[in-house]
């Protein structure tokens, strides 16, 4: 039977990388509903394999997006004011994935500062990990509400992706995927 609970994760089970943080329940059901709700009344670009909204910059190019709306901007001071990134984020880029779609195993492009952070809202999945200098590999659930940030040798030497697939499997249960979005922030190196 599939698990409509996943599994929490533990402290145990976060990748001991360094510059890897995660914050379980990092927003709320009902600012995950409103979050997801206000994301819906954006218009959503289609050019990709899944569709995407750009605020601030188009994601590996120089062109000016949106302004990133009120909600995100409240996010990125949120993250700013507890420390989690040293420079206000003024890049934000939200991604929806629907079971089956993933993303090919990355490092964000170089012209961002050290810290990527996404906030994972609706569904959870399994994001993988791979160090390229040895080929060492992690993975880690990614929650609902859940925070991750990457920093400094997560950032840059490490690659992460997630697996286009419709189901994943976490500490030995079978979690399967619904739609997802993921609020991801950056900033522009200076």
């Amino acid at each position: 039977m599939d698990s409509l609970f996943p599994p929490a994760v533990a402290a145990v089970d976060i990748p001991a990388i360094p510059g890897l943080r995660y914050l379980p329940d990092y927003i709320d059901a009902r600012q995950e509903r409103e979050l997801a709700e206000a994301i819906d009344r954006m218009p959503w670009n289609t050019d990709w394999q899944r569709r995407r909204q750009p605020y601030g910059g188009g994601y590996g190019s120089s062109d000016k997006g949106l302004p990133i709306p009120d909600w995100g901007r409240e996010l990125a001071d949120r993250m700013f004011a507890e420390k989690i990134t040293a420079q206000p984020f003024d890049h934000m880029l939200v991604n929806e994935y629907l079971p089956g779609q993933g993303i090919a195993s990355h490092v964000d492009y170089k012209p961002y500062g050290r810290t990527v952070v996404s906030l994972s809202l609706l569904s959870p999945c399994v994001m993988e990990f791979r160090r390229r200098q040895n080929d060492q590999r992690d993975r880690l659930l990614l929650e609902r509400r859940s925070l991750l940030v990457l920093s400094d040798e997560a950032r840059f030497k490490w690659e992460h992706g997630i697996a286009a697939r419709k189901k994943d499997a976490w500490q030995g249960l079978p979690i399967v995927r619904g739609r997802r979005l993921s609020i991801t922030f950056r900033f522009v190196a200076s």
